[in-house]
């Protein structure tokens, strides 16, 4: 049997449960929400290459100030693209992710 091991939604616990079962929940969640795409590759480079082009072009039209333009540059060395994890929520019957 395989566990997993999660932080819980409130409190300070952990949550310790058979990694099928979680797994079970996940698809139970995206099934039901319809909110979730999976990706086949990796978007990162060309969204953070638009970004860096949207933020030229304003700068460029003096849309924005350097000062605005240097806050919102990002640094590719610390942009990630955002991660779904679920907590379980073990103060609810069924404990659902």
């Amino acid at each position: 049997m395989n566990l997993i091991i999660r932080v819980t939604d409130k409190g300070n616990n952990f949550y310790i449960g058979s990694a099928n079962e979680f797994e079970k929940k996940a698809q139970k969640l995206f099934f039901d929400t319809n909110a979730f795409v999976e990706l086949s590759s990796n978007p990162f480079n060309e969204i953070f290459d638009k970004v860096v082009q949207l933020l030229g072009a304003l700068r460029q039209k003096d849309l924005i100030r350097k000062w605005q333009y240097e806050e919102m540059m990002p640094d590719r060395t610390k942009c990630e693209l955002a991660h779904l994890y679920f907590n379980p929520e073990t103060h609810k019957d069924g404990i659902p992710v």
